[in-house]
């Protein structure tokens, strides 16, 4: 996602992702958060990969082969060139693809579902857990491909498509046409109106979404936390953020007590990372890019970073808890603590080994080391609102992404995420 270093699924650009053997240590903290909303932020996301589950499942009788991650993924094209070509090819946190997708003409099914026609990391990956555990699709699966609609999928697709007529026809009507025909698609003000993720969901498919979220909350303890959550970042004073200070009371203790452990978590990985950048844009300097660890902790921005990341590292050893697969955020904590400096710097190079990597005593370039080291623009495949957006959303530091996303969610579910989105400096969402 592109959250800046704010505890996302995933960091932003597969090329220079970090994640630093802590993958399943941040879905742990990412679960324990907001249980089964994945990457999930705004509600159309969830809508139009639910409607490429759906063409394929009306596909499947004629072709044995349909699959449904390249219809959701054509769906997800169509609406967003139906967005850009109404917004004069704006970018918007909500769009992917402007560059692949500007000046396409004549789109057919057959090449909105190529592989290399859309962005590589479509929205439809940040919904995967969400259909399953909100009972969109049929659970037993976390493979898109595997995916059949159930009845709440259905309901939710007829919710969302009610009155959009393209061409005369019902929207999934016309899609599944177009599927099979293969014929030209034309941009039209009912195609765009359904499809565009800057088209807020009709009113029926976001009460839908929202009692989804809240389903079962009697009788467990994930969706439980799912609509607590829910109910907290509504309540949230934008002129008034939310912070450690005090528990909301909505939130239970045990809920409360993994939002901050995972906070504290999500600052130590984040510390690392700005110790791991540190270090490659001294390196960036060089004429040949390679320093001993030794060398590596000697400039004061390096210095700096450690003592952050150590400081970090301690407070969540302090919790002497770790709900974590064999203890794995204990263990990357207590390698950030390490009295010599340079061990510190081995340790992250060995997990890093992708933008940096550790040869005997020596921090070589890996294969996605960048001689930049200014700020990189976002990558047109990065996930999330956009590390500005995030950084106005008015949760505790640190907290896990899901919790932003949450929120912003809860702003698309009252209509309000597009003025949030838009906002000028300043300004907040009341």
């Amino acid at each position: 996602m592109q959250w800046g270093l704010l505890g996302p699924e995933q960091l932003a650009g597969s090329r220079r992702t970090r994640t630093l053997g802590l993958g399943a240590a941040v879905r742990k903290f990412n679960q324990l958060a907001v249980p089964g909303l994945g990457g999930v932020w705004f509600a159309k996301q969830i809508f139009l990969a639910m409607l490429g589950v759906r063409v394929a499942d009306r596909l499947r009788p004629t072709n044995a082969n349909v699959k449904p991650i390249e219809i959701a993924n054509a769906v997800e094209a169509l609406a967003c060139w139906c967005a850009f070509h109404s917004n004069g090819w704006t970018s918007d946190a909500r769009l992917r693809g402007r560059q692949k997708l500007y000046d396409k003409h004549d789109l057919t099914f057959g090449r909105l579902r190529q592989p290399r026609f859309y962005v590589t990391q479509p929205m439809r990956m940040s919904t995967v857990e969400a259909l399953v555990d909100l009972g969109f699709v049929q659970p037993g699966s976390q493979r898109f491909n595997s995916f059949r609609s159930t009845q709440a999928g259905i309901d939710l697709v007829e919710a969302a498509t009610a009155g959009y007529k393209p061409s005369n026809a019902e929207l999934e009507d016309f899609l599944l046409g177009r599927a099979t025909d293969d014929a030209s698609i034309s941009y039209t003000t009912h195609l765009r109106e359904a499809l565009s993720p800057l088209v807020v969901l009709r009113r029926d498919a976001r009460a839908l979404i929202r009692d989804k979220l809240c389903e079962g909350a009697g009788l467990n303890r994930e969706a439980a936390r799912r609509k607590n959550a829910l109910a907290w970042v509504r309540s949230i004073d934008p002129n008034n953020p939310a912070d450690w200070e005090a528990k909301p009371t909505v939130i239970e203790a045990d809920h409360w007590h993994d939002l901050r452990l995972g906070a504290r978590f999500f600052k130590a990985r984040n510390a690392a990372l700005d110790v791991l950048n540190a270090i490659e844009a001294q390196m960036a300097s060089l004429a040949a890019p390679r320093l001993t660890a030794d060398e590596a902790h000697k400039p004061f921005p390096v210095q700096q970073r450690l003592g952050a990341l150590r400081e970090a590292a301690k407070r969540f050893l302090e919790e002497d808890t770790d709900p974590t697969e064999g203890r794995m955020a204990t263990a990357f904590c207590r390698e950030c603590i390490e009295a010599d400096p340079a061990a510190v710097i081995r340790n992250l190079a060995i997990r890093d080994d992708r933008v940096l990597r550790l040869d005997g005593n020596d921090v070589l370039p890996g294969e996605a080391f960048s001689l930049q080291t200014q700020a990189e623009t976002a990558d047109e495949d990065g996930e999330g609102p956009g590390s500005d957006n995030a950084g106005r959303v008015p949760v505790p530091a640190d907290i896990s992404g899901r919790i932003r996303n949450l929120y912003l969610l809860e702003l698309d579910l009252r209509e309000q995420l597009g003025k949030f989105l838009n906002l000028p400096p300043g300004g907040v969402v009341a």
